[in-house]
């Protein structure tokens, strides 16, 4: 870190600037929320409030040009997600000054598992709990309880996913609802719902992103990985209508051994489909995903991958990351590319390099929580079984503040294996959920780096790993491990 950056550190967790920051984020309508949502008042300040948002916007305008960022202060006030997110940040700094990694007032964002009905059958699937509705699950009050919880906190982003949400009826009410609250929306599906009168509902309800799995170029390989036969043509006509009918649309990869060798066919596949966004997703072994352990990638494998990933970010034609936190370190050692955040960030700026000290890597528990069908909130959508509270009986606000497994994972002191004492610990810090589907523990190295071969061949022995081609054309795992 250079010598202006330290001493803006030293500066912001200051006590006269965390005391100016609090006073313009808290209260039941602060100062700040009136400046960047004009909705929330009639747009008149005291004196004393309009000199602390000039000194604000000041500071913010000597930090953009610290960073070398272009038109920082105008792109944040042009865009909703942005200006929540600076809420955010100033209310974070206020409240906890700035250290590394960062400790968030609330999470950036909150992925929601919100059903756990789906109508595939998917081997990896980390939530799945059969075709039907999950009795216990909330109820559409409770959800929409869950939105105004979300919101008031601060969080800038809510993802929808599930289970397969598209099967919900709660769901279009509940983004209506999220978008009247001012949050950011995504929804995550399969795809094979997204029918002409569906895409039309998502998009007049504002869903601002939505992201469609597809593990496969090949059909029938997408269709036994998923379970149901048919589900890759309904998937692809699915994009294209969602594409067609101008929404911002992703496509998700899980690659394990079964696909790993067609990541060229998948980002081209997403280019000719016309989607702005190409995920390569970490294959966890939890939920229905542990009787398939077996396919997951090697270190070396997953470190293949993430190159062919680098290379596609370097080329600049749709955006493209992974969320594998270890992409942090490839593109960080690069000549081109200094860094690349956390997946749900998607930046690749060089001042991304002096943010990601602070905010990158794995935000399990950190950055962004989980929020499961029944109310439970977990770290990580991975993490299904690690509950660390109940919505039916605490707030989030206060899951968020007092969960003792979120303490543990916001220090990364308390890293164990390499994952403590690597050098690119700030801006990666390694999967949680990966070392806590191996090892039990959170906190445990994360078996799937190439710096933590020791864990990973503690997992597999000695055993030589084989690839047998099934009948159907897909790739049969078996391992000794398996």
């Amino acid at each position: 870190m250079n010598l202006k950056l330290k001493m803006f550190e030293k500066l912001a967790s200051s006590s006269p600037v965390r005391s100016l920051l609090r006073s313009l984020t808290e209260g039941e309508n602060p100062p700040l929320a009136r400046m960047l949502f004009p909705e929330r008042g009639d747009g008149k300040f005291s004196l004393k409030e309009r000199a602390e948002l000039r000194l604000l916007l000041l500071t913010l305008h000597l930090f953009q040009r610290e960073l070398h960022t272009d038109r920082f202060v105008s792109s944040v006030l042009s865009s909703q997600l942005y200006r929540r997110m600076l809420f955010l940040g100033v209310k974070t700094l206020g409240s906890y000054g700035l250290n590394r990694p960062q400790t968030l007032a609330a999470p950036i964002m909150i992925v929601w598992n919100f059903t756990n009905a789906c109508n595939l059958r998917c081997r990896h699937c980390y939530q799945w709990r059969g075709r039907s509705l999950y009795p216990n699950e909330l109820s559409l009050d409770e959800k929409l309880n869950v939105v105004d919880q979300v919101a008031d906190m601060g969080v800038a982003i809510l993802g929808i996913s599930g289970g397969e949400p598209l099967v919900s009826p709660h769901l279009i009410p509940i983004i209506r609802h999220a978008k009247e609250r001012g949050l950011w929306v995504t929804v995550a599906t399969n795809g094979t719902l997204l029918s002409e009168e569906m895409v039309g509902k998502l998009k007049e309800a504002g869903v601002d992103y939505l992201e469609v799995s597809l593990d496969s170029a090949d059909p029938r390989k997408h269709d036994a990985f998923r379970g149901v036969e048919g589900s890759w043509r309904k998937t692809v006509d699915g994009i294209k209508r969602a594409v067609k009918a101008g929404m911002d649309v992703g496509i998700a990869s899980t690659i394990t051994k079964l696909n790993l060798d067609e990541l060229d066919d998948l980002y081209h596949l997403a280019l000719s489909l016309g989607v702005k966004k190409f995920f390569a997703f970490n294959f966890v072994p939890t939920g229905k995903g542990r009787e398939s352990a077996s396919i997951d990638l090697s270190p070396q494998e997953r470190e293949e991958m993430l190159r062919k990933i680098y290379g596609y970010i370097n080329e600049k034609r749709i955006a493209v990351c992974a969320t594998a936190p270890q992409l942090a370190r490839v593109c960080y050692t690069s000549p081109d590319i200094p860094v690349v955040m956390h997946y749900t960030m998607k930046t690749r700026s060089r001042s991304a390099k002096h943010v990601a000290e602070y905010l990158g890597g794995c935000g399990a528990g950190r950055a962004y929580c989980c929020v499961q069908p029944d109310g439970k909130v977990t770290p990580c959508v991975f993490m299904e079984d690690l509950v660390v509270g109940d919505l039916r009986e605490r707030s989030l606000k206060e899951i968020w503040e007092e969960a003792d497994v979120f303490k543990i994972l916001r220090d990364r002191e308390n890293l164990k294996g390499h994952c403590k004492v690597c050098e690119f610990r700030d801006i990666c810090g390694g999967c949680r959920a990966r070392a806590y589907a191996y090892f039990g523990d959170p906190t445990a190295p994360d078996p799937g780096c190439i710096n933590n071969r020791e864990a990973w061949n503690e997992i597999i022995g000695e055993a030589v790993d084989k690839i047998q081609i099934g009948e159907g054309g897909e790739r049969e795992w078996l391992s000794a491990g398996s």
